[in-house]
């Protein structure tokens, strides 16, 4: 008799597993200074994160070309590879909480930031990729907050997502879209008024207290 997949939660990245606002902020300033642009503070980029970096840099920059643009995410993407990365830390408490987890469900992480990025981010705040059954990046699957992302998902992992986790506004109308249930995190860029705007399942201070949160419900 085959086994049956156990349920899928999915975990956006950056503010949800792990505190890399730092990180991707200085890639974005170094981008931007390479490429003769307005100087813009770490707050007032932070301020924007959830939405794609092409996005961000238009918001930021309105009147910026094409030709322009391209290169700057570019620039941004190598900055954060090659010296920037290495800033991103894991949440506190987070490590344990995947691990506990991993032993009653298939673990996703999705982001939209390219794969390797997210690989330098994972490595630089020793978070093993291993735990993930499923990783997905920019370029890999849809970006949020379409439906489709947990489709993806869906469709690498062969089973059902049951929760996705995330800090932004746009993680909980992603997994709304999708019909699965939603659980916001204090952890990240978005306050409590913010996310209860969009009505999640739950809200909760961190992925840390997840597995006492869920596995008592098993």
């Amino acid at each position: 008799m085959a086994t049956r997949p156990r349920k899928v939660i999915c975990f956006d990245l950056d503010g949800t597993i792990l505190n890399s606002s730092r990180a991707h902020a200085e890639s974005f300033k170094m981008a931007f200074k390479k490429n003769s642009l307005p100087y813009r503070s770490s707050d007032e980029i932070i301020s924007l994160f959830g939405p794609p970096a092409e996005k961000i840099i238009k918001i930021l920059h309105p009147k910026i070309s094409k030709r322009k643009l391209e290169q700057t995410k570019k620039d941004k993407n190598d900055f954060l590879l090659k010296k920037t990365g290495s800033l991103a830390r894991p949440i506190e408490g987070v490590v344990n909480a995947l691990k506990e987890l991993k032993k009653y469900y298939r673990l996703a992480l999705i982001s939209n930031s390219i794969h390797e990025e997210i690989v330098k981010l994972l490595g630089a705040a020793k978070v093993s990729p291993r735990l993930f059954s499923v990783i997905l990046g920019s370029g890999e699957m849809d970006h949020k907050p379409s439906k489709e992302v947990i489709k993806n998902v869906e469709k690498v992992a062969k089973a059902k997502v049951e929760y996705f986790v995330g800090d932004t506004t746009y993680d909980i109308k992603t997994g709304k879209a999708a019909g699965v249930k939603t659980v916001a995190v204090l952890s990240g860029i978005h306050d409590i008024k913010t996310l209860g705007k969009e009505d999640p399942t739950m809200i909760i201070e961190s992925v840390a207290v997840l597995p006492e949160i869920l596995l008592g419900r098993l």
